[in-house]
């Protein structure tokens, strides 16, 4: 090749191009995975920029240069959507994800908050290019490069790479997506997702029908451990029977602020105090799937397990699932939600549908008064609902209300006329200290609610169930001072264990008075069956994952989004599988120590992964909603 024909290849949109955006995708592959391998990142991640660069090449003809800064733009965003889910979500984004994109305005104060002044550098060069172009001073020349000889070898080289590197991964399974980001390649595993789709789970045999409910709950019991008891032999059954159900959905609530002090001062008095005269289960394991919150209010109406790869209320919104509204509905209930959010927001105008939920309050009901973060504080939630509860009460009509709080959301920023809680000087401006006073907030507001029930007569007939929905402070979205100061307050290391920790309050007047701790492992799956024990509602004829957690104390329960696919909690560990289950970890749930030999919980491991299975086979044989 001649030397001119080298410098005008060198000085190409293609090779430039192509040239930033793999120094991008090594920038990348170092946020993400803490290495800037770049021979990886050539032998996967090349070929396919240059399956982009050269079509362009090939056909942009005199929009060239706006073309490959269009392509530039492209790729540069989806690198940082790519950085900053991974430090939300601790996963790597798949093209389900764009299903999410329409939430991103809801919750654009905690998108905002996750952004780092380094991820700029995605879009620096494009800012200067465009500037330079708008000044007639663009620094790469318009022309074309030989397409016979040059562009569609390339093309074909780059096409016939980016399929060897498909065939040599598109059958290896790796539970931990972001493991399998690094060692496949990323735009690899990204097109690999698109091509496995959202059902990317191998089907497992088994010769139960999912069909027949009696069949399926006998397969759940045995994968479980669990011997059947009769509704006449259990403990606490029917023993709030014909009572309402108040079910209060904290915010991103994890359980180590209950009970703590700072300086001598209680976060959470007031749950404290309720504590004393409640079932509590402190070690609940957090198990929404990427709807968040939309997917605890299901697993709380429904004991099943939340859809893997996409949000439930988008991927079965169509459904009619057997739930406790409708179980409810038929002993003469009223059922109804109240959430200050837009109800479109993780679709929920097809979610509450499809749960049974009557009547949803939402948005216009709660007017704009009051406005923290992304909607009306929790103080007028409650406020704007007790009227309503107030008119059930005054009919005698028992009534089901389940209350989504909103204040304590990422970033938890909090006014400070809301504030109540004076932090230590090491916590002030930090995100942990913030975190706290939101916590406090909840924890007085709900206070005031239930003192609001007592007057209106409604608190002694009713069972007030209270529990957290997700994780407030995930580790890889926070700064080192606040896992520091996390850290600090557990007195151990802050990590999964506990972030994936929530706690279940379980309150009945006159019937939980004594007050019980229960230490023991359980699971969101869990909160349904546990509720309708109380309420005298046998579940024979309804298929759930959970288990009545006042009768049962064997526990294996799944979770396969914050965690990988395949990971659990049984009696005696959290495991978490990284290819598999060979090179997984155990972390003993006392301890919280890794346990160094495992092999003895591998019949759990596939038993976890046959239940998620059958919740997700079972989900597809319910009708659709008419």
């Amino acid at each position: 090749m001649k030397k001119e024909h080298i410098t005008k290849f060198l000085t190409s949109h293609l090779f430039i191009v192509t040239a930033i955006l793999i120094l991008k995708i090594i920038f990348l592959r170092y946020l993400l995975f803490g290495e800037a391998d770049i021979t990886r990142a050539l032998v996967l991640e090349l070929s396919y920029i240059l399956i982009f660069t050269t079509l362009i090449e090939l056909i942009a003809g005199k929009w060239k240069p706006g073309a490959f800064l269009l392509l530039n733009l492209i790729f540069s965003t989806l690198f940082l959507a790519v950085v900053m889910y991974h430090a939300f979500f601790g996963r790597i984004v798949t093209y389900f994800a764009l299903f999410q994109l329409g939430q991103v305005g809801t919750i654009n104060e905690s998108v905002s908050a996750l952004i780092k002044p380094i991820y700029f550098l995605f879009f620096a060069e494009i800012v200067v290019l465009i500037i330079l172009l708008l000044v007639r001073k663009y620094p790469i020349g318009n022309y074309s490069l030989n397409k016979k000889f040059l562009v569609l070898p390339l093309l074909l080289l780059a096409v016939i790479v980016s399929f060897v590197n498909f065939q040599a991964h598109k059958d290896e399974a790796i539970s931990n997506n972001v493991l399998a980001a690094q060692e496949k390649g990323i735009l690899n595993y990204e097109a690999l997702e698109i091509y496995l789709g959202p059902e990317g789970q191998t089907a497992i045999e088994t010769d139960i029908s999912v069909e027949n409910s009696a069949e399926l709950m006998e397969e759940v019991r045995s994968l479980k451990g669990l011997e059947y008891i009769p509704p006449e032999e259990r403990k606490f059954f029917g023993a709030a029977e014909g009572r309402n159900l108040i079910v209060i959905q904290v915010e991103s609530m994890q359980s180590f602020p209950i009970g703590l002090e700072l300086d001598g001062k209680e976060v959470t008095p007031n749950f404290n105090k309720l504590i004393e005269d409640s079932f509590y289960f402190p070690n609940t394991a957090q198990q929404t799937g990427p709807g968040n919150t939309s997917d605890a209010e299901f697993i709380v109406n429904t004991s099943l397990y939340p859809t893997a790869f996409n949000p439930t209320s988008q991927t079965f919104a169509d459904r009619a699932f057997p739930s406790l509204p409708r179980l409810l509905k038929g002993e003469g209930y009223t059922t109804s939600t109240f959430h200050a959010d837009d109800i479109s927001f993780w679709n929920r105008n097809e979610l509450y549908p499809a749960l049974g939920i009557e009547k949803y309050y939402y948005g216009e009901f709660f007017s704009n008064e009051d406005v923290i973060g992304i909607g009306p504080s929790d103080k007028v939630m409650f406020n704007k609902a007790l009227p309503v509860l107030r008119e059930s009460h005054m009919k005698n009509e028992p009534f089901y209300a389940q209350l989504i709080g909103l204040t304590s959301h990422h970033p938890f920023h909090l006014p400070e006329e809301h504030q109540g809680y004076e932090l230590p000087e090491e916590f002030e401006g930090s995100l942990t200290g913030e975190y706290l006073v939101s916590i406090n907030y909840m924890d007085r507001v709900i206070n005031d609610f239930i003192e609001q029930l007592k007057k209106e007569g409604i608190y002694e007939n009713s069972v007030i169930a209270i529990y957290g929905d997700h994780f407030g402070l995930q580790q890889s979205a926070i700064e080192q001072r606040d896992v520091d100061l996390v850290t600090e307050l557990l007195g151990n290391e802050y990590q999964t264990i506990d972030r994936l920790k929530v706690p279940f309050i379980l309150h009945a007047p006159g019937i939980s008075d004594e007050g019980e701790t229960f230490n023991q492992q359980i699971g969101q799956l869990d909160m349904m069956p546990t509720i309708a024990n109380l309420l005298g509602l046998p579940l024979d004829d309804m298929v759930i994952f959970g288990q009545d957690v006042l009768n049962h104390q064997e526990t294996l329960l799944g979770a396969r989004y914050y965690l990988p696919v395949g990971s659990f909690w049984n009696e005696d560990i959290l495991f978490i599988p990284e290819k598999g289950f060979e090179d997984g970890t155990a972390y003993d749930l006392e301890t919280e120590e890794v346990i160094p030999d495992f092999e003895q919980y591998r019949e759990d491991y596939d038993r976890v992964l046959h239940l998620e299975y059958l919740s997700d086979a079972y989900m597809k044989t319910l009708p659709v909603r008419d």
